[in-house]
Parts: C-alpha cells; structure tokens; sequence
C-alpha cells in the first residue's frame, strides 16, 4: 500500500507544479502587447478630396464629398497630413476650424479620427 500514496504524492506534486507553471507563466493569446499606435491632436487647417454631383432617391441633386486628407496643426504649431483610407474610422466629418484627435499606426496609417466637441 506504500508505494501507492508514494504515487499519489508525486502526481499530486507534479499537477501542482504543472499548475504553478501554467499560473505563472503568461498565457498566449492572452497578453496585450503595447499599442504601436500613437495619438496626435490638432485644430484642422485644411481638408482635402473631391466633390461630386449625386441624386438622392428621391431625384434631388445633392453634392458628395469624399474627403482624402486633414491637415492639422498641432499646439506646437507642427502642420501634420493625415490621409483617410476606407479604413480610417471617422465617425463625424471634419472641417476646417474643427479641433480632432486622430490615432495613427506605427505605419504611418491613420486609423480614427475624432471631433473633440
């Protein structure tokens, strides 16, 4: 009967190491590394795209702006160029005079760009 608590034990041993290991370790997938974003803010100075003529289901001529670009000026006076993509989330357009926040990738993509009302 000894050589079965002896086993016992050490499987018991062993799962609390396993478990120590796993608790201790980081867990893959699981640890948010560090955000390779960045966030500027600025007052836009200018906007750019293009415009279009377009109908309204209901037949009413209407323009359609697309726009392509921002271009902000930072508090330290920095004129920066933030090109929109399909991508770049922008929830409420911007015009000059308007103060944004943009958040812009490692890879110099803009990613969102935000009134600050």
């Amino acid at each position: 009967m000894e050589p079965f608590k002896s086993g016992r034990a050490a499987a018991a041993a062993t799962c609390l190491s396993l478990v120590n290991t796993l608790v201790g370790a980081p867990m893959l997938g699981a640890q948010s590394e560090p955000s390779a974003s960045k966030t500027v803010a600025g007052e836009v100075s200018k906007v750019e795209g293009e415009y279009h003529m377009a109908k309204t289901p209901q037949g009413e001529d209407i323009i359609e702006l697309v726009d392509k670009s921002y271009v902000i000026t930072t508090r330290t006076g920095e004129e920066l160029r933030l090109n929109i993509s399909e991508d770049t989330k922008v929830p409420k357009r911007a015009n000059p005079g308007d103060r944004i926040e943009a958040r812009i990738s490692q890879e110099g993509h803009t990613l969102s760009v935000t009134r600050i009302e």
